[in-house]
């Protein structure tokens, strides 16, 4: 079962309850039961902003620095300690060519006019909530998507300069006016606990955005959760445009996308100088299945610059490659996962429900020079997704070589140009077609099963182009009607390895089946589970499917009992 996200106190992380789980074990035995899931709860508890100390801010020497107008200024090198309540007030920071360290120690800061905490230049700016404190920002403009840099775009703002924000103790944001924390160059997270809620952008690093170690965010935001918005992807080998989540418990509740890398997303373990190993776990949940509504913020819901792509995020209609009925979805962007040039997971816990897709990457381009690939690798980790359009759509290819992955609901579960299968368990869902490729369906290892609406003119497995297998174990169910196909495809369809069995019609072009390839009669009733044996290892699939043709072609011998 999945871990609790909860950690630490500060506030309850929705939790997405799945009442069943496609599971692998070690000794050979792999359980296919359709995967369902009992709904979700989503709650989250702020502790009341207590503070009423005067307000101090401490340099290096502990020596106190004095305001101008409600305005505390940093100019130089050094470790800062702020505390206690500062109304309408600031810290600015204006060191060229300096680190500098501003650590909280139980302090609120609230400003109606300008960021709270501005960084006009430093080389490196590092905020840290101390050790057992809890820390408020309040920035209480009016909502603004076309604030300027003079008056900051974030609660915390960096106009020059990387930002870490960082610490054992606890951080709550809120932005009325734009994004919760704005950096213009590189954001870095590690650590600390951190609740954002923000009209606009959860957090944004114009250049890189670094999830690492173990630290504990909640968003709730009214555009993207995390975002990268670097125009200049030529110097995509400096990383600009890349959005890491290398650890950390992240909720993410957007009315837009949760997390959007203009470049690409790498999801992934990490570890510590220590040699700790974190690995990362990640809800989210997209527009009307997310708790931030239209009513909050009527003027900046709808798709504000703090995202790219269009509505629908560029590629496909939600009608799949070849058209077909329009899947129900956010008329602006609202995807789970998105990205332009990739999307790497090799690790991690993922649940989404998203109005829109739940991970996609486009051939949208903020810089014509660029070329991207829009492929989307999935290598390790657990994807558990409910997707009111494509659960999975790469523009380009889709490449599954590991990894867990349980699409529970969607319009098509799995979409590419090329989808590629080399390992991993796979067990998806489609409305529409389970898994659709305009140009190629390549199998060379794995699990894969695929089911589709029964009652509808689905396919279970749709290419436009080919089909081959030359290994691993499929399961394609089809329609209960012979007004589609359990496999379907345009151009040839072949199996030269490995075991496919058809729960339902094949396609007119048919199938062609290698000489190392032997068929088999597999007696299953119109529904309930049955055990699947291939050669030693035994599969448990479930039927709901009365149209009860069934086929098998396999490279080893495959035999079916009733449970």
């Amino acid at each position: 079962m999945r871990k609790k996200l909860m950690k630490k106190t500060i506030f309850i992380i929705p939790i997405f309850v799945l009442s069943s789980l496609f599971l692998a074990s070690c000794n050979g035995s792999v359980n296919t039961a359709d995967v369902t899931d009992s709904g979700f709860t989503e709650s989250v508890t702020i502790l009341d902003d207590t503070i009423t100390a005067d307000f101090t801010l401490l340099d290096s020497s502990s020596n106190p620095i004095s305001p101008v107008g409600g305005v505390y200024s940093i100019t130089s090198a050094g470790i800062y300690t702020a505390s206690g309540k500062l109304n309408n007030g600031q810290i600015y920071i204006n060191a060229p060519s300096s680190q500098v360290e501003l650590y909280l120690s139980n302090v609120s800061i609230a400003n109606d006019s300008v960021s709270p905490i501005f960084v006009e230049n430093c080389t490196d700016f590092d905020l840290k909530a101390l050790n057992g404190s809890v820390n408020y920002i309040y920035d209480n403009r009016t909502a603004d998507y076309s604030l300027s840099d003079t008056d900051g775009r974030g609660a915390v703002y960096v106009a020059n300069g990387d930002l870490k924000v960082k610490g054992s103790g606890t951080l709550i944001i809120t932005s009325l006016a734009n994004s919760g924390i704005h950096g213009k160059d590189n954001v870095t997270v590690q650590n600390v606990t951190m609740l954002i809620k923000a009209v606009n952008n959860g957090i944004r690093g114009n250049d890189k955005v670094t999830i690492k170690e173990n630290p504990v965010i909640g968003i709730v935001c009214g555009n993207n959760g995390i975002v990268t918005h670097n125009s200049n992807l030529s110097n995509s080998g400096d990383n600009h445009g890349y959005i890491y989540i290398q650890g950390g418990s992240l909720t993410i509740n957007s009315y837009g996308d949760g997390i959007d890398a203009a470049y690409a997303i790498e999801i992934s373990s990490g570890t510590d100088r220590e040699g700790n190993t974190y690995t990362p776990s990640i809800d989210i949940y997209t527009n009307k299945y997310s708790s931030y509504t239209v009513s909050s913020s009527p003027s900046l819901v709808r798709g504000g610059p703090g995202g790219h792509g269009g509505p629908g995020g560029g590629g496909f209609d939600g009608g799949g490659m070849e058209g077909g009925t329009p899947a129900e979805k956010s008329d602006t962007s609202a995807k789970a996962l998105k990205a332009n040039e990739h999307i790497n997971i090799s690790a991690g816990q993922i649940y989404t429900y998203t109005y829109d897709d739940s991970i996609h990457t486009n051939t949208n381009s903020l810089d014509t020079s660029v070329t991207y690939s829009a492929n989307i690798n999935i290598s390790g980790g657990t994807l558990r997704l409910k997707a009111s359009d494509d659960a999975i759509h790469a523009d380009k290819t889709l490449t599954i070589s590991g990894g867990d992955i349980t699409v529970i609901e969607s319009h098509e579960a799995l979409e590419a140009n090329i989808i590629n299968v080399s390992g991993g368990i796979t067990n998806v869902f489609g409305s529409d077609d389970g898994i659709n490729a305009s140009s190629a369906i390549n199998v060379s290892g794995g699990y894969l099963e695929v089911s589709a609406n029964p009652n509808g003119d689905t396919d279970g497995i749709n290419s436009n182009g080919t089909y081959t297998q030359t290994g691993g174990v499929v399961i394609a169910k089809g329609p209960n009607s012979r007004m589609a196909a359990a496999i379907d495809t345009d151009g040839a369809a072949s199996i030269s390895g490995g075991t496919i069995i058809i729960l339902g019609e094949i396609g007119e072009r048919g199938l062609t089946k290698g000489s190392g390839i032997s068929s088999y009669s597999l007696s299953l009733h119109a529904s309930g589970n049955h055990t699947i044996k291939i050669d030693s290892v035994s599969y448990t699939i479930s039927n709901q499917y009365s149209y009860g043709k069934t086929q098998c072609y396999s490279s080893v011998k495959v035999s079916a009992d009733v449970n």
